[in-house]
């Protein structure tokens, strides 16, 4: 006997309702729906699939621009808002902010996006070399003048200009002997590398590429320094990771503005009224994160402002010379990529 299921046509019920499956299950996971967004994934539920360009424009747009975009409230409490973005994820409210460890990528990598830019439309200044009589220093330059200055023989001559050049990259590979014979030889080679074409640019891209690779240990190392400032009540590890992510983060933002103002002007008064702007902004904004965050008084907070200023100075300038050192001492290694 055939059940009355059986007599069924597809997408009837047995009363002979018209069920649309398409309109009642999210097209994501297949889970039903009960409102414009599936309980299941999150995904946002469109009764008009995206077919024309028009279509997918107001959906973009719609995105960018909704006052309840998850990109547009997390920037605004980012920036105007110390501490609330860690305050609302170690209360649970996450849903409506971009996840801290996301926000901190995409921050840093648009920032550096930026500073690769400027650092290209700036001109690279030349490496210029000098024997002391008490050691070997090496700086960079202010133009060509000062490099003619301090190599008159490599522009008279380039063959006695690189022999002098060979000459002050092996007194320098010979004053760090003194640490030890591979670290003379590898200076040595940097030295030279650094002296050939485009020495200067490599050792820039390469501080680059390792400054934002240094961020990531920066911001750990900070957030344990951050354990004895706060041990009565007792804070976790990862409330001070986060707390520095967020406010990392907001630096990368300003100092991303800062960037694109003296890459589009050259005026002194533009350019000294942002820089001031971010010496105010930038310890107004550190102090309210952290009476938000941790919720002492203003006594103690600037107490403790201070003594995080001191670990920024001793591990930010430890972590900043090693990534210098190693950058420079890199120059010799020889690269694996082909030539074109």
């Amino acid at each position: 006997m055939n059940s009355v299921l059986d007599s069924t046509m597809p997408g009837e019920t047995p009363g002979g309702a018209v069920v649309h499956a398409a309109e009642h299950a999210c097209e994501n996971c297949g889970a039903m729906l009960t409102g414009p967004f599936c309980s299941q994934c999150g995904q946002h539920h469109h009764e008009h699939p995206v077919h024309s360009l028009r279509h997918f424009l107001q959906e973009a747009t719609e995105d960018l621009t909704h006052a309840d975009s998850r990109l547009w409230l997390t920037l605004r409490a980012l920036l105007f808002r110390p501490g609330l973005l860690t305050r609302e994820f170690l209360g649970g409210r996450r849903a409506r902010y971009l996840p801290p460890v996301r926000l901190y990528l995409v921050v840093s990598l648009l920032f550096f996006i930026v500073a690769e830019l400027a650092a290209t439309m700036a001109p690279s200044p030349p490496v210029q070399v000098a024997d002391g009589a008490h050691g070997f220093n090496m700086t960079v330059g202010a133009g060509r003048a000062a490099a003619t200055a301090t190599a008159p023989a490599a522009a008279a001559d380039p063959a006695q200009g690189r022999a002098a050049q060979q000459r002050l990259c092996r007194q320098a590979g010979a004053f760090s002997a003194q640490a030890s014979t591979w670290f003379a030889r590898r200076v040595e080679h940097s030295c030279l590398a650094a002296m050939a074409a485009g020495g200067v640019e490599r050792f820039e891209r390469a501080l680059q590429r390792n400054l934002e690779r240094a961020m990531f240990l920066l911001l750990p190392l900070l957030a344990a320094a951050m354990l004895p400032l706060y041990r009565r009540p007792r804070r976790h590890y990862v409330e001070h990771l986060l707390f520095f992510l967020h406010n990392h983060a907001c630096l990368f933002v300003v100092l991303g503005v800062d960037t694109v103002i003296e890459m589009i002007t050259t005026s002194a008064v533009v350019r000294g009224a942002a820089a001031l702007a971010l010496w105010i902004y930038v310890p107004l904004y550190l102090y309210r994160s952290m009476r938000r965050v941790y919720g002492q008084g203003r006594g103690r907070t600037l107490g403790k402002m201070a003594a995080l200023g001191g670990a920024y100075l001793l591990i930010g300038g430890t972590v900043m010379a090693a990534t210098v050192t190693y950058s420079f001492l890199m120059l010799g290694v020889p690269s694996r990529r082909r030539p074109p």
